[in-house]
């Protein structure tokens, strides 16, 4: 399943990678170049709510208030799972369950970044570097409020308003839910790459079948899969927009970032005019 979804998803980047808008240098961009991107996506992300207008809040509340509701039908809906699981739907639901895996998103990953470096495929060196970015920031993001929440999982049976603070234990870590944030990182970066609606289609299927998987399994409560989703697609969605604007502002402006010389992390200060 793992190898089957890597040639499909490679198979496409490969084909749609080049209707893209590709932000990068005249040459082929080097480690140090990438180190600089990764850490300026991390201030790009951090300092994003500087920048929401009226409509941005307007969709901060909407998923705060989206989630909450979610909370009012979480236990009856993880009754209704349980009463119907299949053999089918658990083969089916594998599916979502390999998508959401951090280690297939990784792999996956990590096999565009450095395999586009090695055959020259800038675009597609490009995705996974950005992927790679998506999945450290949502990841690190539903991290911290997994552990600060502590909210109890399904299995445990301690009910959907069980949370004990400050977990790190798996048991009390489902909100929100992991494997969702890692779908969603994955089909929103690469949706906006492939730039294509048919793949798009694809890729969102594959994200909501992680959903719905991650319920049906009895790992995670709908409210978990809700908040999940909107991590990964929003920093999805900045990590895209960040190869843009941030560029464009280095052209112009004062920069400082990390930078790998001889072995050596320094600070590469930057100005131009």
């Amino acid at each position: 399943m793992k190898s089957l979804l890597s040639v499909l998803l490679f198979f496409n980047i490969t084909i749609y990678s080049q209707n893209t808008d590709t932000i990068s240098t005249q040459d082929f961009p080097s480690f140090n170049h990438d180190l600089n991107s990764f850490f300026n996506t991390g201030k790009y992300i951090l300092s994003a709510p500087s920048r929401f207008d009226n409509n941005d809040w307007i969709t901060v509340g909407s998923i705060a208030a989206l989630t909450g509701s979610a909370f009012l039908i979480d236990n009856e809906l993880n009754k209704f799972w349980l009463k119907n699981k299949t053999e089918g739907l658990d083969r089916v639901s594998e599916i979502g369950r390999v998508y959401g895996e951090i280690s297939f998103a990784a792999v996956f990953s990590g096999s565009l970044y450095l395999g586009g470096k090695l055959f020259g495929e800038k675009d597609i060196s490009l995705t996974g570097r950005m992927l790679l970015e998506g999945l450290f920031y949502a990841g690190l993001t539903t991290t911290v409020i997994k552990t600060i929440t502590g909210r109890s999982r399904p299995f445990t049976n301690e009910g959907d308003f069980k949370f004990r603070f400050f977990q790190t234990k798996n048991d009390f870590t489902s909100f929100p839910s992991g494997h969702t944030t890692v779908a969603f990182t994955l089909s929103t970066i690469l949706s906006e790459r492939i730039n294509n609606p048919y793949a798009s289609i694809v890729l969102y299927t594959l994200a909501s079948s992680t959903v719905w998987q991650r319920m049906y399994s009895n790992n995670h409560w709908l409210s978990d899969t809700l908040l999940g989703a909107s991590i990964g697609y929003f920093i999805g969605k900045a990590v895209v927009k960040s190869e843009s604007d941030l560029i464009s502002e280095s052209k112009n402006n004062f920069y400082m970032a990390p930078s790998l010389s001889e072995g050596f992390l320094t600070i590469n200060i930057n100005y131009s005019f």
